[in-house]
């Protein structure tokens, strides 16, 4: 028992998700985005071998699109998002699992490589981060206690990944590559996929 996934996501309600998309779209349509993103996130975890574990923002649903998928679903528990994860990965470390990874489901480029590449970088390294194109980060992964790098942050700015590489800089993390999370309408046009979905 050594490696843990954990998965952020937002319950599927209206006007609750991807909001700075939905003032551009419109809710109902960035709510189907969200559902778009959720599914390919769940495509991309599916094939790894390693135990996963869902963290939803408000509420556990009595059934939904996730559950073949995942080991464990939980609820988010901090005021911020830097709380919110560090929770996650005290509950992971406090069963025993060793090499934790988070992602979120913002990411339409998100796969089974890249976060089987993660895991296994992991194995020979302190800290791993997949740098978002906004100054955030789409994955971490440790394999050991950092709560400094979940403390003292202004989350959704542009600041979050170079105020994390400061705080990690002793432990010299890996970066992956560079990818774009979907928060605007921008973000959409860059996939055609995701772009056919806005369509009447």
């Amino acid at each position: 028992m050594q490696s843990l996934l954990l998965i952020f996501t937002k319950n599927p309600t209206l006007g609750k998700v991807k909001t700075r998309l939905a003032k551009d779209i419109g809710s109902s349509r960035a709510l189907k985005i969200h559902q778009a993103l959720v599914q390919k996130t769940q495509q991309a975890i599916a094939p790894l071998p390693f135990k996963k574990a869902l963290f939803y923002s408000d509420f556990i649903p009595k059934d939904d699109t996730w559950s073949p998928h995942v080991d464990y679903r939980k609820v988010q528990e901090g005021k911020d998002l830097g709380q919110r994860m560090e929770a996650a990965f005290d509950w992971g470390f406090s069963h025993g699992y060793r090499n934790i990874i988070i992602i979120g489901t913002d990411l339409w480029e998100i796969n089974t490589e890249i976060i089987h590449h993660a895991f296994a970088l992991l194995e020979k390294n302190h800290t791993v981060i997949g740098p978002a194109k906004d100054g955030g980060y789409y994955l971490l992964g440790l394999n050991k206690k950092h709560p400094e790098i979940f403390r003292n942050k202004n989350w959704g700015w542009e600041t979050v990944l170079e105020d994390t590489l400061q705080d990690l800089k002793p432990q010299k993390p890996i970066l992956l590559a560079e990818k774009n999370d979907i928060d605007y309408l921008d973000d959409v046009r860059e996939f055609p996929e995701l772009e056919s979905l806005l369509k009447p």
